[in-house]
């Protein structure tokens, strides 16, 4: 019986070869799920934090001791609203301390904006549309 001797270098590259295919599998896995788990994140979760932000926004503007506030006894005051909207967005956000876009308008009880100032419709991000224009636009 004879048994056949194989060079340690061809056996070495055959051993390389599959460590290399096994790495690449593990690296495509890893992609793959990070990529899903990108894609696939909770749109409740979402929605819940633009609710929050939301609610930050109306108590800041609503609140007695708040700088940001516009509304005085249940009515909105024209020159702070002006103030705000003279505001840039970026110092407004940092002022709300808001990380998402946002725009602040009012409607009258059937639900129709109400022009602010008779100048504006919204104050806040001007990629924000309201009834097809800007929100801080007419």
């Amino acid at each position: 019986m004879r048994k056949s001797i194989l060079p340690i270098n061809a056996n070495s590259k055959s051993q390389s070869w599959s460590i290399d295919i096994a790495l690449g599998v593990v690296v495509f896995m890893a992609a793959f799920f990070i990529v899903y788990s990108l894609l696939n994140s909770n749109p409740n979760e979402k929605a819940s934090n633009l609710e929050e932000e939301a609610s930050i926004i109306i108590k800041q503007v609503g609140s007695e001791d708040s700088q940001i506030r516009i509304i005085d006894h249940n009515e909105v005051n024209i020159s702070k609203a002006n103030e705000l909207k003279n505001l840039s967005y970026n110092e407004l956000k940092r002022r709300l301390r808001i990380e998402s876009d946002f725009c602040i308008y009012f409607e009258d009880d059937k639900g129709y904006l109400v022009i602010i100032n008779n100048s504006y419709k919204g104050i806040g991000a001007p990629i924000i549309n309201l009834s097809g224009t800007p929100c801080s636009q007419k």
